[in-house]
């Protein structure tokens, strides 16, 4: 009897021990199952967000340079120096320089709508002309280091306005004074305000972490504040690494929030955007409610009925339902897995014919189960030869590597093109051959076409679609390293619109500015294919030509340029005639770097004005002056 009550106890406990193994198993399953998912949830939503933050930053930044790119453009011309560089010499009175700035600097405010104001001073911080709406400028010791163009957000009164500080700098380096432009900052708040598109409680603040100033918008949204950091952001500011956008955790408790963050305005400020913790998180949340849910409702009535079936069969298939179990839950999560993740995932054979595909391959490509299945893989491609070639070279790694990480151009049901980040692994059997590949990807193709848009954005003028200031610079450079190379000529042409402001004021800006994509388009159909033509801003067109036989074709460019820009515009039914006044410098003969350049196109080009305007003008490098050239004429 003892012994039959032993038996009866170890059958007792070996179902005890079934059951508990079953219920350990099941909450096992629901924690492989939704870390993986919760996971995936998570980092999507944090790179999303991410991405939506440092697409803000870059707006920011586009922002930023703009308000610098007038600030050079303004201290950019050479008559400012040479003015300046009498006033430090001594050679003309500060009245003299003011009453010849203050009509150039209130002209230049009328041309930038977001400008409110530009301070001018010398070389020892005094104020030469101090126009519209200004702050304080930024300490004598400051502008003494001062070799860039510096920006930063400066309280004033009761709002916020951003400054930009601009050194300019004589010939030999020297700085002869310092433009100090004060910009309205309506586009920050804009851009502040979008953070309550991640969640109602979210708020957006700019950080300049060297200052320790933070800025963010006042509570009724009408406008700015600056704050001390710590007084503002209850997210974890320290942990926040300023080289690179990143996201940070805080200490979890029930009032802490999550922060993102982006560097902007060249490294100089850091773009935070505060969300609660809890709030953000919750979408992830509850996408692991359903299949936790669902397991821990089943755990009791599996159990149950794994006890009933396991108590006859206990001692004989022990071993063997557990290792059944085992392999069940491998399935299941796998399963579980291959159908639930977001990610598209295809099976094919060693000849790539497609075996399977999840729901999610589906959803991105639109092409059902059922249409895709035994079909070559390549079938799924719009490929020429070469891509053939390229995929065929892909094929070949995976089978010497066992796996391939990269871009795929897939075309989805409808015949477009999807643009997938893929990964392709093998499968091999015991001799190591390949049984099957299985593909893993997803579609970028928004976010590819939304990076190329940035890079555009921020290398083209908005208005005409031409390369922009820095664009240009970078391309001046490029060709003056080919023409240093290749021992040939190139030229640049500096073209200042004559009569544009008359036009401008006459008919408004948005008559302006259908003037100025016009001439843009007469210069891009008149030049070659290989010129180049860019906006500076404003009424100002720079054209670079490269491959000259000689300096004089230039100026034929140049007097076709002029006839090309004189003939009348039909703008609103309304005729509108205007001219054209351009500065050349040729490489090398006037200027052994794009900076130069661009200075001495600049200074031929006033001279040209002076010398009655739609003429041009070439810079004479030997003797630092501006002559005329053969065909220097107005054509008839």
């Amino acid at each position: 009897m003892s012994e039959l009550n032993a038996i009866r106890l170890i059958r007792r406990k070996a179902i005890l021990l079934a059951v508990l193994g079953i219920l350990v198993s099941g909450i096992l399953v629901a924690v492989v199952t939704a870390v993986p998912i919760y996971q995936s949830a998570r980092e999507g939503l944090e790179r999303s967000t991410l991405m939506g933050v440092q697409a803000q930053g870059a707006a920011l930044n586009n922002l930023v340079q703009r308000y610098e790119g007038i600030a050079r453009q303004v201290t950019s011309r050479t008559e400012i120096r040479r003015r300046l560089a009498a006033y430090v010499q001594g050679e003309m009175s500060i009245e003299a320089l003011a009453a010849y700035t203050a009509p150039r600097l209130a002209d230049a405010l009328g041309t930038a709508p977001a400008l409110v104001g530009i301070k001018r001073l010398g070389p020892f911080g005094e104020v030469i002309v101090d126009e519209g709406l200004t702050a304080e400028a930024p300490d004598h010791s400051i502008l003494d280091d001062l070799d860039d163009v510096q920006s930063r957000l400066v309280q004033f009164e009761d709002r916020i306005i951003w400054r930009t500080a601009a050194p300019i700098l004589g010939a030999a380096g020297e700085r002869l004074g310092t433009d100090v432009l004060f910009f309205e900052v309506d586009g920050l708040v804009k851009l502040l305000e979008r953070a309550r598109t991640l969640e109602p409680s979210a708020r957006g603040f700019l950080l300049d972490y060297r200052e320790g100033r933070l800025v963010g918008v006042n509570a009724d949204a009408s406008g700015l504040e600056m704050d001390e950091p710590r007084a503002a952001i209850a997210g974890p500011l320290a942990r926040v690494d300023p080289t690179g956008p990143g996201v940070v955790w805080p200490e979890l408790d029930g009032h802490t929030r999550v922060l993102f963050y982006t560097p902007v305005g060249g490294g100089r400020c850091l773009l935070l955007i505060e969300a609660g913790f809890w709030s953000f998180y919750q979408p992830v949340v509850a996408r692991l409610l359903w299949p936790l849910g669902l397991v821990f409702l089943l755990l009791p009535i599996v159990a149950l009925l794994a006890a009933r079936a396991l108590r006859p069969v206990l001692r004989r298939l022990s071993k063997q339902a557990e290792e059944l179990e085992r392999s069940a839950g491998e399935l299941r999560l796998a399963g579980t897995v291959f159908e639930g993740t977001g990610e598209a995932i295809m099976i094919t054979s060693p000849n790539h014919r497609i075996l399977r595909v999840n729901p999610a391959f589906t959803h991105i490509t639109g092409f059902a189960a059922d249409e895709v299945m035994g079909r070559p893989m390549s079938d799924l491609f719009q490929l020429d030869d070469k891509e053939s070639e390229q995929l065929e070279r892909i094929f070949q790694r995976v089978n010497r590597e066992r796996s391939w990480q990269g871009e795929l151009d897939y075309r989805n049901r409808r015949g477009e093109r999807l643009t997938a980040l893929q990964t392709i692994s093998k499968v091999a059997d015991e001799h190591g051959r390949a049984s099957h590949f299985i593909h893993i990807f997803n579609d970028i193709t928004e976010t590819k076409a939304a990076e190329q848009q940035i890079r555009h954005q921020a290398h083209h003028d908005s208005l005409t679609d031409l390369p922009n200031r820095a664009s240009l610079k970078y391309r001046i450079g490029d060709a003056v390293a080919r023409a240093r190379n290749e021992e040939t000529r190139l030229a640049i042409l500096f073209l200042d619109l004559d009569y544009f402001k008359e036009v401008n004021d006459r008919l408004g800006h948005a008559v302006g500015d259908r003037l100025l994509r016009e001439v843009a388009e007469r210069l891009q159909r008149l030049l070659r294919h290989e010129d180049i033509v860019g906006r500076l801003g404003g009424d100002e067109f720079l054209i670079l030509l490269e491959g000259l036989p000689a300096p004089r074709f230039a100026g034929q460019v140049a007097a076709k340029v002029i006839e090309v820009l004189t003939q009348p515009f039909v703008l609103d039914g309304e005729q509108v005639s205007i001219g054209v006044s351009i500065g050349i410098a040729v490489f090398p003969e006037q200027g052994g770097d794009a900076e130069a350049l661009v200075n001495h196109a600049d200074a031929a080009m006033y001279d040209a004005k002076a010398a009655g305007r739609d003429t041009f003008r070439y810079f004479d490098g030997e003797k630092d002056e501006v002559v005329p050239r053969e065909g220097d004429r107005r054509p008839s």
